[in-house]
Order: C-alpha cells, then sequence, then structure tokens
C-alpha cells in the first residue's frame, strides 16, 4: 500500500512567491504606459508651439518640447522626453 503525502499550502506558498513579480510587472507596465503617454504629450506640445512661432509664406519652423515623465517605479524619475515638429508657413 502507497502512503500518498498530503501537500496542502503548497500552492499559497507557490502564489506568495509569485505576487512581488506579478506586482513588478504590473509597475513596470505602469511605467511603460507613463513614458508612452508623456512622448504623446511633447509631440503634441512641441507641434502647438510649431504652429504657434510660422512666421512668413514658406517660411520653415524648428520648435522642440520636452515633457518630464512621472516615475512609477523605485529608481525611475527625472528624465524627459523631447519632440521636435516642423512646420512650413503656407
Amino acid at each position: 500500500m502507497r502512503v500518498r503525502r498530503r501537500r496542502s499550502g503548497q500552492a499559497a506558498l507557490e502564489l506568495l512567491a509569485a505576487v512581488p513579480l506579478l506586482v513588478l510587472a504590473a509597475l513596470v507596465a505602469w511605467q511603460l504606459a507613463a513614458v508612452v503617454g508623456a512622448g504623446m504629450s511633447a509631440e503634441h506640445a512641441a507641434r502647438e508651439r510649431a504652429l504657434g512661432a510660422a512666421r512668413g509664406a514658406g517660411a520653415m519652423t524648428t520648435v522642440g518640447a520636452e515633457v518630464e515623465v512621472p516615475g512609477v517605479v523605485p529608481g525611475v524619475r527625472g528624465f524627459t522626453i523631447g519632440a521636435r515638429a516642423v512646420v512650413r508657413a503656407p
């Protein structure tokens, strides 16, 4: 006759070990979303500034804008994303 060992609690321990990895993955995904959002915001700001700065018929204007990226993951703070836009006035 075989004796079967009970494995009660093993699934709970495995889940407990996986929780920090899941939290870290969620934070990295949130940080990526923050970077993409800041990039889109910088692009929009550069376009608005370029359209406002366009002067004279046929003149080309290049304008840049920088937006600070909010830090979600600890240790990821203090960097900016820049964008440039070029507009040719009609």
